[in-house]
């Protein structure tokens, strides 16, 4: 019997070859799309979930949220804050550990590579327990200065992982290299983890002590903070708990208010904000406490994941209302062939089970279409994301059954109309009407359906069309500087070389100038600090956090940056280098201010900020600033972000970057710049970057997101076309007689056009 019905459904399929054609591309390209998005949205979630006991590690964040600024996030904490958590929810905590990502030179042989070295503490694999390839948590991570690789990093340095006992030096630490040895191997983490270890050393504290900001401070942000629960600890009533500390107990007590500078504050978590997140949300939910501050790896968006999501199924539903259409209008034509076979002594669930292993069959050809494309643009797909998504369905028991079900879902959904209607169709009324039972309600379901397939398609175009221009803007937009024809240069590794590298890079024929500055536009780097306007005659002081950003000679002319009032530094004043405090001075120095700072700061105007005095606790004493300019506002960081008060300062060995602005081919100013490079510091890596690709970089995000939402709305396009073609064909099919009758009256070739287009 089944075989029969397998038979019947061929022959069904081979009758009407354009219908079947359409039926099945459409829905194919359907399910193709939705496998395409749910492979994203599964990736996306899944992070970190493979870590033992996942389910009870937890990240501390901070915010800081002083009035009348943009809120300070971050997913980092202060050093000082996991030592007291340990200690205060002992109860409640397993173990902690803090973490310091610290950009370095590894060196090997005579040669440099760029690499990150992560210091971790004793409890690093009481935390996070993370496979081993060669060794173990308690042999190889045991005593300071222990060294773990990836496989991955043994390979890129020694060509083998069996590297146990090799050393490497990395460059450098306090101004002298280290030498470690390797204790143990990493198995290469999965892709969807938010960790990125290549070389994990365990942390000696000793290393830190000329760096008081990184683990001896309550209000630095460097580290990273994860604890681990134990078992049955609720989330929400550990954050209670340590809430309540924060608020009675914790050194912020004492300077709450000092810090915001507002009197109205009642407690700590006004204004300092700890925050516990679970592991597996990283990923997706520490965008929103991580405000520019960056992670260990570029972090998900989740209402990003839930709109593909939604996409996902739009699509399905698009390509399956076009199969039920074609399906059902076809059913339709099949009511004598219904009627027969009841009269040769068919059971109703006969009918209806032929009817649905036919609907079944259709979608499980379209599936297996589905698959073949979704192999082959995979590639592509993965380089829009910029992912390594696989796609091994024998080897995914779970996606294997998740696309059966489908099939059937989707399989039933359309046979359901012709099994379960034209099968109860009385077969002498049917035989002796001798014409289809597909009535006008039908017909208008059709249309119905065909509308809110449109509807929805349009509605994709629109938000393709809404986050086009908003990349748009954002890449047109004003932002304040001149960013063509620069190319930015990492000097923190030259050390003592950097003036010699400066000089010789100014003498090339490509280069107009060359200019330091600790960071430039896109690298948003929080630097802050409380800045104090004296009161003058009956007026209060005003003291402000303000964010500060260092700038030697040169940096805004080289930017095409204008004063709107005062002047900005140069190097015929001497006062406009800072000249720090000592035991018997205050220190002196020059700043320019931003627009938002003079309105933070008070000023009526910008000319008023113009030779007033600042005073801040800056750079190791209190010391004196003279403002001697005021810019308009920059956008140093991403315009999904507002423009913050800030203030330019002109510090001396604070420069970690070179803007080189040069003329001509880039590829011949790349070319000289580098050789340079080798000749001044040979031993180290270049880091050398167009200012406009890195501009360009903070909307990655959203470009991927555009170029995503137009291929799923063409394609969402493409299938509604499809599904309106294979309904127009349909129904001139169903009109031949109609047409016939016509053409005798008259009527023309292109009248009967008009007449099926309208």
């Amino acid at each position: 019997m089944y075989s029969n019905y397998l038979l019947i459904a061929w022959r069904n399929l081979l009758k009407k070859p354009l219908f079947s054609s359409i039926n099945i591309v459409g829905l194919a390209i359907g399910l193709m799309s939705c496998i395409l998005i749910m492979l994203f949205v599964r990736s996306e979630v899944g992070y970190d979930q493979w870590i033992p006991d996942s389910e009870r590690v937890v990240r501390m964040h901070t915010a800081y949220t002083v009035p009348g600024r943009a809120d300070l996030r971050t997913v980092r904490s202060a050093g000082k804050v996991m030592p007291a958590a340990r200690d205060y929810l002992r109860n409640d905590i397993e173990a902690g550990v803090r973490m310091v990502s610290w950009g370095t030179t590894v060196r090997r042989n005579g040669e440099g590579f760029d690499d990150h070295v992560l210091f971790g503490e004793e409890d690093f694999f009481k935390v996070l327990d993370l496979p081993f390839a060669v060794g173990d948590a308690q042999s190889s991570f045991s005593k300071p200065n222990d060294l773990i690789v990836t496989e991955e990093n043994a390979l890129r340095y020694f060509g083998r992982t069996d590297v146990v006992g090799e050393t490497l030096t990395i460059c450098c630490f306090q101004g002298q290299p280290i030498e470690l040895r390797i204790t143990g191997v990493l198995k290469d983490l999965p892709d969807n983890t938010h960790l990125n270890i290549s070389m994990l050393v365990y942390m000696d504290v000793a290393l830190f002590s000329s760096f008081p900001g990184v683990l001896d401070t309550w209000n630095s942000l460097n580290v990273y903070t994860y604890f681990k629960l134990k078992p049955g600890v609720v989330l929400s009533e550990l954050q209670e708990r340590w809430n309540y500390w924060l608020n009675n107990e914790s050194p912020y007590v004492e300077n709450a208010r000092d810090f915001s500078g507002d009197d109205s504050i009642t407690q700590v978590t006004d204004i300092v904000k700890h925050k516990f997140m679970a592991l597996h949300d990283i990923h997706l939910k520490a965008h929103a406490d991580a405000g520019t501050m960056g992670d260990f790896t570029t972090l998900g968006d989740e209402d990003m994941v839930t709109t593909f999501a939604m996409v996902a199924v739009l699509i399905l539903v698009i390509a399956c209302i076009n199969f039920m259409n074609l399906s059902t209008a076809r059913a339709g034509q099949r009511a004598r062939e219904v009627a027969m076979r009841k009269v040769l002594g068919a059971s109703r669930m006969q009918v209806a089970i032929q009817f649905l292993i036919e609907a079944i069959g259709l979608v499980f050809l379209s599936m297996s279409l589905a698959l073949v494309a979704v192999e082959l643009v995979l590639p592509y797909y993965n380089q829009i994301l910029n992912q390594n998504i696989a796609f091994n369905l024998l080897n995914d028991p779970a996606l294997l059954v998740s696309l059966i079900a489908v099939v059937l879902v989707v399989g039933i959904g359309a046979g359901s109309y012709p099994a379960f209607v034209l099968s109860q169709y009385m077969p002498g009324h049917t035989l002796k009407a001798s014409k289809s039972n597909d009535t006008a309600g039908s017909t208008k379901l059709r249309s119905a359906l065909v509308v809110f397939q449109f509807a929805v398609s349009i509605g994709l175009l629109i938000s393709t069309a809404v986050v086009y221009l908003q990349t748009q803007n954002a890449n047109n937009m004003d932002l304040g500087y001149k960013k063509d024809q620069k190319l930015v240069l990492g000097v923190r590794v030259a050390g003592d070389n950097v003036e010699s590298l400066q000089r010789q890079l100014e003498n090339l024929p490509q280069v107009s100038s060359v200019v330091l500055s600790s960071e430039v536009p896109s690298q948003d780097n929080e630097n802050n600090t409380m800045f104090t306007r004296p009161g003058v005659g009956d007026a209060e002081p005003v003291t402000e956090l303000l964010n500060y950003h260092n700038m030697h000679f040169g940096f805004f002319e080289a930017y095409e940056v204008k004063p709107v009032a005062g002047r900005l530094f140069d190097e015929a004043f001497g006062s406009d280098l800072l000249q720090p405090a000592t035991e018997e001075t205050e220190g002196q120095g020059a700043v320019i201010l931003n627009i938002s700072a003079v309105k933070k700061l008070g000023y009526e105007s910008a000319e008023q900020a113009v030779g007033s005095t600042l005073r801040a606790d800056f750079s190791g004493g209190m010391t004196n600033f003279t403002v001697v300019g005021v810019i308009n506002d920059i956008y140093f960081r991403s315009i999904k972000f507002d423009v913050r008060p800030s203030i330019y300062t002109n510090v001396p060995g604070r420069n970690r970057v070179a803007t080189i602005s040069y003329s001509g081919n880039p590829a011949t100013a790349r070319e000289a710049i580098e050789g340079v490079w080798k000749e001044v510091v040979p031993m180290e890596p270049i880091h050398l970057t167009d200012l406009n690709e890195m501009v360009a970089s903070q909307y990655q995000q959203e470009i991927a997101q555009m170029r995503l939402f137009t291929a799923f709305a063409v394609l969402a396009i493409l299938v509604s076309c499809l599904g309106l073609y294979g309904l127009a064909a349909f129904s001139a099919e169903r009109r031949t007689k109609e047409i016939g009758v016509r053409k005798v009256m008259g009527a023309s070739v292109r009248d009967i056009v008009l007449l099926l287009i309208w």
